[in-house]
């Protein structure tokens, strides 16, 4: 169970690494294209890199965001309820949040296939579709081991916040 958890933890932490590559470059871009823009020499293509960055921060972030609980939370839900009631809560949670987080990486998945099959490129500097859509489809299948680790820390007693 620990070496799952490990594995599972450390493959959330590349993909947030990812992420903040990805979030240093859109800002990077996007102000270089402000200052290009001023002196009258914008970079084309600007609105599909960061709108398609956009898109990898999200997704890329979500399995840690699952992982460290940072995500929202609600807590009046949870309050007055004994040790038990809350484990049901946060076990019925995570199954609830497993099973969307399974038909969106599915979809995802599946949406990359098409996008490869009919060769799906962005409007401006044609960057192919395919990849990402299959890279956040990976990253909500890796929030799922996230949540399994979590319910199982449920069953074995560990903690539940």
């Amino acid at each position: 169970m620990e070496r799952f958890q490990k594995l599972v933890s450390k493959l959330s932490r590349f993909l947030a690494v990812i992420a903040g590559i990805t979030l240093v470059f859109v800002m990077l871009l996007t102000v270089l294209d402000v200052i290009l823009r001023y002196f009258g020499y914008p970079i084309t293509g600007v609105y599909d890199l960061v709108a398609l960055g956009g898109a990898i921060i999200i997704g890329f972030t979500m399995p840690l965001a699952a992982e460290k609980r940072i995500h929202v939370f609600m807590e009046m839900a949870f309050q007055g309820h004994s040790r038990t009631v809350k484990q049901i809560l946060n076990l019925l949670t995570r199954l609830i949040v497993f099973g969307i987080s399974f038909v969106v990486a599915w979809n995802l998945v599946r949406l990359g296939i098409d996008f490869r099959r009919t060769g799906e490129v962005s409007l401006t500097i044609r960057i192919i579709y395919y990849p990402i859509a299959i890279g956040l489809g990976a990253c909500f299948f890796i929030q799922m081991l996230v949540l399994v680790v979590q319910i199982l820390q449920v069953f074995s007693g560990g903690s539940n916040e």
